[in-house]
């Protein structure tokens, strides 16, 4: 039976957005650098620049080698293990952020009834450890 993903609940990616009152480009050129190996995990850039009204802001989504994770927390501990090795000199940039969040994306649909997608104490720890927060997005099905 063929799925039909306009109208299935399903965890569709995770997005790291970042906020800073100072300029987030070096920091965004090493999460996500230009040259990647295609058969690895990719942080890719999907948003690096000034927003009025906001300020400096950029957005990060994480694949693995096949496209989309298929769990939060696959994507969200790619995220997490990219943050914790940024080199000292950027980890300043980092904690001028003020504002830190993964935001996971749903679709949203009638079957299945009902999506879980568990986030381990584990991974909670290490997202309290860097000062991220958490947020969840559904995306109404399109007619």
């Amino acid at each position: 039976m063929e799925i039909d993903y306009e109208k299935t609940v399903r965890y569709i990616n995770t997005d790291l957005v970042l906020t800073a009152p100072v300029d987030l480009t070096s920091l965004a050129e090493v999460i996500s650098p230009e040259s990647e190996s295609p058969d690895t995990a990719t942080i890719t850039r999907l948003h690096v620049g000034y927003i009025d009204g906001i300020g400096y802001q950029a957005t990060f989504e994480a694949f693995d080698q096949y496209g989309n994770f298929k769990t939060p927390e696959e994507s969200i501990n790619c995220l997490l293990n990219c943050i914790e090795q940024l080199p000292v000199a950027l980890q300043s940039l980092w904690r001028a952020c003020s504002k830190k969040t993964l935001d996971i994306g749903y679709s949203s649909g009638v079957s299945p009834r009902y999506v879980i997608n568990p986030i381990s104490i584990h991974t909670l720890a290490r997202m309290q450890s860097l000062g991220v927060d958490i947020s969840i997005t559904i995306y109404s099905m399109t007619e």
